[in-house]
């Protein structure tokens, strides 16, 4: 019987080792919100080569939402939020366990200084006595009343849970932004290259011109240095921003999480033609409070609390438990015995050092805390739309008045033109006139890169587009 008690023990122990290796892999969890999104395996966490090739960028032109794609498949934040989320799902799965029955087996040796029985007198049988005792029992603990305890510890896993996939919500909200922000930026200041380019290529043809000019006598040498220094200020102005868009995409390349560039460069397609309508900073707020995922998961949090503090108060309460042991007892000299009860057992505390209170306590602090955290969020929330709407509205007057200022600037270059073809006017004014075309698309160029990035930090602070 000792032998089959031990051979029972074995095999439970190895059936309970082989239950906890069969983990979910994380990998086939689905992203929330997404369908068919690459997860990053156990594995290739443990491997940054790994991670480097499954954000590998395709050798053709990207779009704003092929980024927001490789973005929210890749970057390390969100994968991490991901990891974050099977963490809170395997602490729900362990308060979840204390459901369930304990099968356990205890084995041991004594030697004890006087002859101990191996069992309980039974009737006339003669006592097996012994300094040395091998014992074995099986124990079955099957829980029958906690107080509420396990009830309120599962319920606030759970709630911790799902505020676990709320961060992940916020997390891929702010990485969409960062991604829009720095894609517009981009795009803008690769529509300013094109307008530099423009006006260096129209320099150069006036430039001929004067060549021709002071051929014929009809210009000073002077002039053609003018055009000289402006096209070398021009040269100078591509360059810092073609360095400022090499920046900006290094720092793109590490919002997709991806390790370099494509070998034939990262090249990006998109307009920067924004959202048209004005948004209303009161409706904003109001429907911001049931968008956000951060003020979602403080929500989530602040419950969790309170089901924390309940399971702490349960302590106060009694314990029930059925209880079973089956086991043997095996002395030195060959003598054995068979061993067992079934009963409940009950447990009730009295007296534990005041530590109960003093956990309660701490627990109501902290719920406190997060009540306070969640009115600085909702505070600060409003704040950031109102900010943002002013910022649209801003960014949509620019946009209006530096499309006007192009046209005045276009028809001002074309008459200082005409002018100096017919000796009217000078060489410095054409440059001058140039010089303010191009001042002009630049900073439309700008004004349209900011309404983007206006309205997506309108859509991060309301929790989804207004």
């Amino acid at each position: 019987m000792m032998r089959t008690v031990l051979l029972l023990a074995v095999a439970l122990s190895a059936c309970a080792g082989t239950q906890s290796a069969r983990g979910r892999d994380p990998a086939a969890v689905p992203l929330a919100g997404t369908k068919n999104t690459p997860r990053l395996s156990a594995a290739s966490s443990r491997q940054p080569e790994s991670l480097a090739r499954r954000a590998e960028l395709p050798n053709a032109p990207l779009t704003l939402d092929h980024a927001l794609a490789i973005a929210l498949a890749n970057n390390p934040n969100v994968v991490a939020e991901h990891w974050e989320i099977e963490a809170a799902e395997a602490r729900k799965r362990q308060a979840s366990s204390e459901h369930w029955p304990s099968l356990e087996f205890l084995a041991a040796y004594r030697h004890h200084w006087h002859e101990e029985r191996l069992a309980p007198a039974r009737g006339q049988t003669p006592p097996s006595l012994s300094h040395d005792i091998f014992s074995g029992d099986v124990v079955l603990t099957v829980p029958l009343l906690s107080g509420g305890k396990v009830v309120s510890s599962v319920a606030a896993a759970e709630l911790l849970a799902d505020a676990a996939e709320q961060r992940l919500a916020r997390t891929r909200e702010e990485l969409i932004f960062n991604v829009k922000s720095t894609f517009y930026a981009i795009l803008g200041q690769e529509k300013v290259i094109e307008a530099i380019q423009q006006s260096a290529e129209a320099l150069t043809e006036h430039r001929e011109n004067t060549v021709r000019l002071i051929e014929a006598q009809k210009a000073a040498g002077v002039d053609l240095l003018n055009i000289d220094v402006r096209l070398a200020e021009l040269d100078y102005r591509r360059i810092k921003q073609q360095g400022s868009v090499e920046l900006h995409k290094r720092l793109l390349l590490g919002l997709l999480g991806a390790e370099a560039a494509p070998p034939g460069g990262m090249t990006l397609v998109g307009t920067l033609e924004p959202r048209q309508s004005a948004p209303d900073a009161v409706k904003a707020s109001a429907a911001a409070i049931g968008n956000r995922a951060d003020i979602a998961q403080l929500d989530l949090e602040i419950e969790a609390q309170a089901k924390r503090i309940a399971a702490i108060r349960a302590a106060y309460l009694p314990v029930v438990a059925a209880k079973g042991t089956y086991g043997s007892r095996l002395s030195i000299q060959g003598d054995y015995e068979d061993l067992g009860f079934v009963g409940v057992e009950l447990q009730m505390p009295i007296f534990e050092g005041f530590e109960t209170p003093a956990r309660i306590e701490e627990q109501e602090a902290e719920l406190s805390v997060l009540e306070q955290r969640r009115r600085r969020l909702v505070l600060t929330m409003r704040g950031e739309i109102d900010s943002a709407v002013i910022q649209v509205k801003t960014a949509q007057a620019a946009v209006a008045v530096t499309e006007k200022s192009i046209l005045t600037a276009r028809e001002s270059l074309r008459i200082t033109r005409d002018k100096a073809a017919l000796d009217y006017g000078t060489a410095a004014d054409v440059l001058d006139a140039q010089a303010a075309l191009l001042q002009a698309e630049t900073a439309h160029c700008a004004a349209l890169a900011d309404l983007n990035t206006a309205f997506a930090v309108l859509d991060l602070a309301a929790g989804g587009p207004s």
